[in-house]
């Protein structure tokens, strides 16, 4: 999932699915995984995903292809500190697919391109081919930074997430927030073991040139801090110029 259009500096752009009935399941990377209640809605924020040429794309399953459905996306334009509402459907444009726009098997997508002033397809679907050995390898390295509580060695191999996101987020000190929450919050939880044999990659985007990894089922990086909260990190992974990088 991927788009659209950026105005100023301390907008942003945010997806929003505030309409589930009886049970769809919703699956698109990188943004939204999948949602399998009866009614939901959500919200995920996509400046560091624009590539100038976008697509907002949902793909749908109904749990019980008897039963009907409906389902609303879109996009809203949100300055710092708005509010995002429960029954937004977006306000720059919102698609809704009726119970009638589904298959017989249940299944239904519709899809929306835009263009954006914020481009960062030379991080992401202008990356290299990367080989799924190289991306393993270097996945556990990161771990590995993450276990020996490294910040400047995390903060040196993200460097391109945080030049991209300080720039998709208005000039916000991406560098100083990271290290914020690595050393105040991450480093004091629990790191989850990781598991060598259930190391996995899964490339995603229009070109399927980054990689998205996991430890088994769940993110690279998980922590649970003392109170029991959970902590995860998604990372994802692009040759850029040669070399590995958490591109995101």
């Amino acid at each position: 999932m991927r788009f659209a259009i950026f105005k100023i500096k301390s907008t942003f752009l945010t997806a929003v699915w505030p309409k589930v009935i009886r049970r769809p399941c919703f699956k698109e990377h990188p943004l939204v995984t999948e949602m399998k209640e009866k009614s939901g809605n959500g919200t995920a924020a996509l400046n560091p995903w624009l590539i100038g040429e976008n697509e907002l794309k949902a793909e749908l399953k109904k749990g019980d292809p008897s039963k009907p459905a409906e389902f609303v996306f879109g996009v809203s334009e949100l300055e710092q500190g708005d509010i995002v509402s429960t029954t937004d459907q977006g306000k720059l444009f919102s698609i809704g697919l009726k119970n009638g726009d589904f298959s017989p098997n249940g299944k239904a997508s519709a899809a929306k391109g835009f263009k954006s002033t914020l481009d960062f397809r030379r991080h992401l679907s202008e990356a290299s081919q990367a080989r799924e050995s190289d991306i393993l390898a270097y996945a556990e390295k990161i771990y590995t930074l993450f276990a020996k509580k490294d910040a400047e060695g995390i903060l040196r191999e993200s460097e391109v997430k945080i030049n991209d996101y300080s720039k998709a987020f208005g000039g916000v000190d991406m560098k100083a927030e990271l290290r914020r929450y690595l050393t105040v919050e991450l480093f004091k939880s629990k790191l989850n073991k990781l598991n060598p044999a259930a190391l996995r990659a899964v490339t995603v985007g229009p070109t399927n040139k980054i990689w998205h990894v996991f430890n088994g089922n769940d993110e690279l990086i998980t922590a649970k801090s003392s109170d029991g909260s959970m902590f995860e990190l998604a990372v994802y992974i692009g040759l850029l110029d040669g070399k590995l990088k958490v591109v995101r």
